[in-house]
């Protein structure tokens, strides 16, 4: 039964240009929204050009990459570079190399060394240590039998895994 009687009623289409009008209005705000979320983490970013000599000197490896990180890796990669003078020789050589190796990942490659990382937080230094040691004590055919095995045995991923039928 209607609330109003149908003299009374709005016509449908004065509620079809209200809507049209309304999802217009919500359509640009949620695009604003969304382009305002993706540009913020850049926002603050500092642009390679303004790092002192000896924070590029450190951080010459990821010189590439610098402008695509946002501002909060940014910061931790110059606290690194900040702490670098006060670091021992083999410290400073560790990092190179590792920062080196890093730079070299692809991002496939360094969202999985992040989930990794991830997973590894679910378990005690001592369960880490033990389960170091036991793979250091297997010998070189074992190692790679062990890589090979993991390397079959990966789940699907959203981006691996074949469309449902």
């Amino acid at each position: 039964m209607p609330l109003l009687s149908p003299a009374k009623q709005p016509s449908s289409s004065k509620y079809q240009n209200r809507f049209i009008h309304a999802s217009r209005v919500i359509g640009r705000f949620c695009v604003a929204i969304a382009l305002s979320m993706s540009a913020a983490p850049m926002v603050h970013a500092q642009p390679w050009s303004q790092l002192n000599d000896d924070q590029r000197l450190v951080l010459a490896p990821l010189e590439e990459d610098w402008s695509s990180l946002n501002q909060a890796r940014q910061k931790k990669w110059l606290e690194v570079a900040n702490r670098y003078p006060q670091m021992s020789d083999s410290e400073r050589s560790n990092l190179k190399s590792r920062m080196t190796e890093w730079a070299g990942l692809s991002t496939k490659e360094r969202q999985s060394a992040r989930d990794n990382y991830l997973r590894t937080l679910k378990f005690s230094a001592e369960k880490k240590a033990a389960a170091w040691e036991s793979y250091q004590q297997l010998s070189d055919e074992d190692k790679k039998r062990l890589a090979d095995k993991k390397a079959t045995s990966t789940k699907p991923t959203t981006v691996t895994s074949p469309t449902l039928k």
